[in-house]
């Protein structure tokens, strides 16, 4: 019997990637497989970023590029944050397993907010200019369904995370949120299965021919530029034609993305298709879109409240839309959706963490006293009583530090 010596390593964001320190029993006819630093030696073969995601299991053992242990057979993949800092150093098996079976066996059950998130990782993974598109349509529907996942486990936690989770690379986030809020919609007009992902899927990728665009317009402050300006008319066109060259064959995808910008009236672009010639999911899509652009901030301008973003699409519906399309989408989404920050009428300051029985009185949780302090954890309030009632929608500067998501939603807020 022949012993090694684990290590112990944490990576940037500080999870314990190695084993603590402990001796690890090696049979001599295995010292074959390791170097004189005890280093294994092996035909490696690379991890790809999309092989993992958040609740996979890992099936094997995963190495450096240099061949030291890094992760246990057995070992659940927890955040995006680990899957990143794994990747960017290289994650590695051993080539022989490979015809053993899959990386990873299984996935566990992630939280709602976690497969959103995660939905945002998979969707900039794949629109990547160096990603593999051979099979661009079957993982953007594995996307759709992670997304139509997250809603069932908790649809309150999914539309929250539009507000609370406003990092990262606007284009993708904005497509993510974009498709939530279509499957939600989606869902309370009682869909078919298949229609309902075809509008998802058009919402993820309606945008795809100028993501990089896209994050520009968002830190440029100046007008636009008349290129610029016959892009954005063309895109519509543009991304339906790319996801074509892609393989997506999905008529009701494709005519929702080339329609997401007309407008009921005749007034979008780039056709002037009006009336009942634009199909309902682009309408969706085109709410969406719309709402979710409105409640993020630019360089040129503050985020929209939720509640005044709501408000412009319901007096726009009969333009853009047909007349009670945007009104069910408000029901759908709530006129104070989830994640929105409110002023009760005992002062405090609170979060709407779930849609009510009425419009006005939602659910919802404090995190700052009448007072301005902070509470040392929220606290649950009723607001259809007259002393906790919603007084009014505040900014996020009233707010401050934002508790993590997980203390307003439980489990299903988790990102990790």
């Amino acid at each position: 019997m022949d012993y090694r010596i684990g290590h112990t390593c944490r990576y940037p964001a500080g999870r314990l990637l190695w084993e603590e320190w402990r001796l690890q029993p090696r049979h001599h006819t295995g010292l074959r497989e390791m170097n004189s630093c005890g280093v294994k030696r092996m035909s490696k073969r690379r991890i790809a970023a999309n092989e993992l995601g958040i609740g996979t299991v890992l099936a094997w053992d995963a190495y450096d590029e240099h061949g030291r242990l890094l992760l246990r057979k057995g070992l659940v993949v927890s955040t995006s944050t680990q899957i990143e800092g794994l990747i960017d150093r290289g994650l590695f098996i051993d080539a022989q397993v490979r015809d053993r079976g899959p990386v990873v066996v299984h996935e566990s059950t992630p939280s709602a907010a976690g497969s959103v998130m995660e939905a945002r990782r998979r969707l900039q993974i794949l629109c990547a200019g160096d990603a593999a598109k051979s099979d661009f349509s079957q993982q953007l529907l594995g996307i759709v369904r992670l997304i139509n996942s997250a809603c069932r486990l908790n649809q309150e936690a999914a539309l929250a995370t539009s507000l609370w989770q406003q990092e990262g690379r606007y284009s993708i986030r904005h497509s993510v949120d974009a498709a939530v809020a279509c499957q939600v919609i989606g869902s309370a007009l009682k869909m078919d299965e298949e229609d309902l992902a075809s509008t998802v899927a058009a919402a993820l990728t309606m945008n795809v021919s100028i993501l990089q665009l896209q994050d520009s317009l968002q830190r440029q402050r100046e007008p636009l530029t008349p290129e610029q300006h016959a892009v954005i008319q063309n895109h519509p066109e543009a991304s339906a034609v790319l996801l074509r060259e892609l393989g997506v064959t999905d008529e009701a995808w494709l005519q929702a993305v080339v329609s997401h910008h007309e407008a009921i009236d005749g007034s979008g672009y780039k056709h002037g298709t009006a009336g009942d010639e634009i199909p309902v999911p682009a309408q969706l899509v085109s709410l969406a879109d719309i709402y979710c652009a409105r409640i993020s901030s630019r360089s040129y301008r503050p985020a929209l409240r939720p509640n005044a973003a709501l408000r412009k699409l319901f007096l726009e519906q009969g333009k853009k839309v047909r007349d009670g399309l945007a009104s069910q989408f408000i029901k759908a989404i709530g006129v104070f959706p989830p994640g929105t920050p409110v002023r009760l009428e005992n002062g405090e300051i609170a979060v709407v963490t779930e849609r009510g029985e009425s419009a006005s009185t939602p659910q919802v949780c404090s995190i700052i006293g009448p007072r301005g302090m902070p509470l040392a954890a929220p606290v649950k309030r009723d607001t259809s009583r007259p002393t906790y009632g919603v007084r009014e929608v505040v900014d996020w500067s009233a707010v401050g530090a934002m508790p993590p998501m997980h203390a307003l939603w439980g489990k299903h807020g988790a990102l990790d």
